[in-house]
C-alpha cells in the first residue's frame, strides 16, 4: 500500500501544453486536488495514442498521475463531465478556452485550490448552456469573480484615493471606483455611473449558474482594463 502514495487521481481541466522530445508532451493541468501542475504524457504526439482524445477537447477529465522522483507522468485520463454545444458551437468553444487561459495566467503552480476550480468548471458548464443574449454577463461575471479570488477586489463604494462617496468613474490602475477630481491622474479611466457599481457589485458575487437573472452587460471596457492592469493581457470574446 505505500507504493499507492505515488499516484494521484483527481478530476482537471487541460490549461494546455508543450512538445516534448520526439513523440511526448507536457500537459498543463488544473486538478481539483493540487491546482495548477505539469505532467508528461508519453506517446501524446503518436496519432494512435489512446490518452490524446480527451487530452484535446475542452472537458472536465478525470486523470490517474504517477508520481515519481522525477516529472510526474499522466498514466490514465477518461472524460468525467462532457461539454458537447462547447465542441459543437464555434463562440461557445471561444468563451471555455479564453475562460481556462484566463486560470492559466492567474495561477501558480502547486497551490491547491478547490475554490478556483469550482469557478472554472461553472464557467465551463455556463459556457456550455447560456443564452447568447447573456454571454456578456457571464464574461463579465468570471472576469470580476477571478480576480477576486487571486486578490484584486476593487474598491467599488468610494473613490479609492480620497474616499468621496460619490465616485463617477473607474480605474483599474488605482484600483477601483474614482471620482472626477481624481480620475484626471489616470487618463484611462473609465466613465461609469451609479447603475454601473451596481452591476459590478452584482457580477462579482452572483454564483455564475445564475448569471441568466443579470441583464446584458456592458461593463467590457471595465473588466478589459483589470485584465490589463492585473494580468498584464487584453482577451477578445467573441461576439453572439
Amino acid at each position: 500500500m505505500a507504493g499507492m502514495a505515488n499516484y494521484l487521481q483527481t478530476k482537471a481541466i487541460v490549461l494546455g501544453h508543450r512538445d516534448l522530445a520526439e513523440h511526448d508532451r507536457l500537459y498543463t493541468l488544473f486538478t481539483e486536488a493540487k491546482g495548477k501542475i505539469e505532467v508528461r504524457v508519453r506517446g501524446a504526439r503518436k496519432i494512435l495514442s489512446k490518452l490524446q482524445p480527451p487530452l484535446s477537447s475542452i472537458a472536465v477529465v478525470r486523470v490517474l498521475i504517477y508520481e515519481g522522483r522525477s516529472r510526474p507522468l499522466l498514466i490514465g485520463i477518461e472524460t468525467a463531465e462532457r461539454l458537447p454545444q462547447v465542441a459543437a458551437v464555434l463562440w461557445r468553444a471561444q468563451v471555455a478556452a479564453r475562460f481556462i487561459r484566463l486560470v492559466d495566467l492567474a495561477t501558480r503552480p502547486e497551490i491547491h485550490d478547490a475554490e478556483l476550480f469550482a469557478l472554472l468548471r461553472d464557467g465551463l458548464h455556463m459556457a456550455e448552456h447560456v443564452a447568447p443574449t447573456q454571454a456578456s454577463a457571464l464574461r463579465d461575471a468570471f472576469i470580476l469573480q477571478l480576480l477576486i479570488h487571486s486578490g484584486y477586489k476593487p474598491e467599488l463604494d468610494r473613490c479609492v484615493q480620497c474616499r468621496n462617496a460619490n465616485p463617477n468613474a473607474f480605474s483599474a490602475a488605482h484600483g477601483g471606483a474614482i471620482c472626477s477630481k481624481c480620475a484626471v491622474s489616470d487618463p484611462n479611466a473609465v466613465a461609469v455611473c451609479a447603475a454601473d457599481f451596481d452591476a459590478l457589485r452584482a457580477h462579482a458575487t452572483v454564483p455564475l449558474a445564475a448569471t441568466s437573472i443579470l441583464p446584458s452587460s456592458n461593463l467590457g471596457a471595465i473588466t478589459q482594463s483589470l485584465l490589463r492592469y492585473r494580468l498584464e493581457t487584453l482577451m477578445w470574446f467573441p461576439a453572439t
